[in-house]
């Protein structure tokens, strides 16, 4: 499968959803990046209460964090502005019906000839909790709605499922675009989500430094998939393995140094530096939240004040900094996530972190962004 990859675009509401259709236009003339990438989020990763001029400038700019568009409509209007260059969307199976969702998608890959990812998680509580729903069901759903999106993709009859959640009679979205398919990838951790994604997506992505922050791990864990791959009777050289990487762009590694005592990066270190908090124990680094703290289940950032975060942000260490990030120039974040493209990983999420921190003219930043991407097909 050839590799590919995808870079991010921040869809604030304080901006208008138009300039979506700028950025991918800029992201297709590259030339190297194959999808823009947006994260379906109803509540930012960093808390308001830590978002304030004094921290960084972009609150100037931007007066909330938690304003966010809806990812569907925004890649929308990034797709009308390019030809080649596909999308991928990150949303969770409890705030998404899977019906609506495969409707959804398809409609998205009539506009990218089948370019179009949905990456599928079991859903993290500060999207959940706080509107009334339950994260506790969110890998029942997703299990359910891995097989019936597959279902309503596939199929070119009316179907029937009878799940515990979902019971579908003759449920059918019609045949236009199943030739062109969006590819469903289950997104997480974990044995469960693995075993569902083996049995119903057209992928498994996690991520890397946060999940996996050694290849040959993660290696190890691709190639045991691939034994299940093929004793589920699947082809595993016909299944998508995904990462996401969390990236600090930035002159050289030696510049990094300036930023490993900033708030917003020592929350982000003590919050998802690692999603398990015991892998911090291979660094040689005590975690700073409780071992059996998990973001999805806990990080509750809109509910935090700041005395709270600051006792937090206090405990991280430069070094649990360091080891959050791919840092540095383009060629050495390229060199960081190189080895896992070649224990098996072939598509390549990117998120950068470094503008929220580092004032970079757009297409400078844009420039920066196509060289990780082709260094790291290189």
């Amino acid at each position: 499968m050839a590799l590919r990859t995808g870079i991010g675009i921040w869809a604030s509401r304080h901006m208008s959803p138009k300039t979506a259709t700028e950025a991918a236009t800029g992201i297709e003339a590259t030339g190297v990046v194959d999808q823009f990438v947006l994260w379906d989020q109803l509540t930012n990763w960093w808390p308001q209460a830590l978002w304030e001029p004094a921290v960084t400038g972009l609150a100037e700019l931007v007066p909330d964090v938690d304003s966010l568009q809806d990812p569907f409509l925004t890649a929308a209007f990034g797709l009308a502005g390019v030809e080649r260059t596909g999308v991928a969307v990150c949303t969770d199976a409890v705030r998404r019906e899977p019906a609506e969702l495969a409707q959804t998608m398809l409609t998205l890959a009539m506009a990218t000839e089948g370019r179009t990812t949905l990456c599928l998680g079991a859903g993290e509580v500060r999207h959940i909790g706080p509107f009334g729903r339950k994260r506790s069901i969110g890998l029942n759903r997703l299990e359910e709605a891995l097989q019936v999106i597959r279902l309503l993709l596939t199929e070119r009859q009316p179907v029937n499922f009878d799940g515990a959640i979902w019971k579908l009679r003759d449920a059918w979205l019609g045949n236009a675009g199943k030739d062109r398919r969006p590819e469903i990838i289950a997104m997480g951790g974990g044995p469960r989500l693995i075993d569902m994604a083996l049995r119903y997506a057209d992928g498994f992505a996690t991520g890397a430094p946060f999940v996996y922050a050694d290849p040959e791990r993660y290696g190890e864990t691709l190639r045991q998939c691939r034994q299940r791959l093929a004793d589920h009777g699947r082809d595993p050289d016909n299944f998508v393995f995904g990462l996401h990487h969390i990236i600090f762009l930035c002159e050289n590694r030696d510049e990094f140094e300036q930023y490993v005592d900033h708030p917003l990066m020592k929350w982000y270190a003590a919050t998802g530096g690692r999603i398990d908090q015991n892998d911090w124990d291979a660094e040689g680094i005590e975690p700073v939240m409780p071992r059996d703290w998990h973001y999805a289940l806990h990080m509750r950032p809109v509910a935090m004040s700041r005395p709270e975060i600051d006792e937090i942000i206090a405990r991280v260490t430069p070094d649990m900094v360091r080891k959050t990030f791919f840092y540095g120039t383009p060629a050495e974040i390229a060199a960081q996530i190189r080895p896992y493209a070649e224990q098996g990983a072939d598509l390549h999420l990117i998120a950068d972190i470094s503008p929220l921190m580092v004032a970079t003219e757009p297409k400078l930043w844009l420039e920066r962004y196509a060289d990780v991407c082709r260094l790291v097909k290189a």
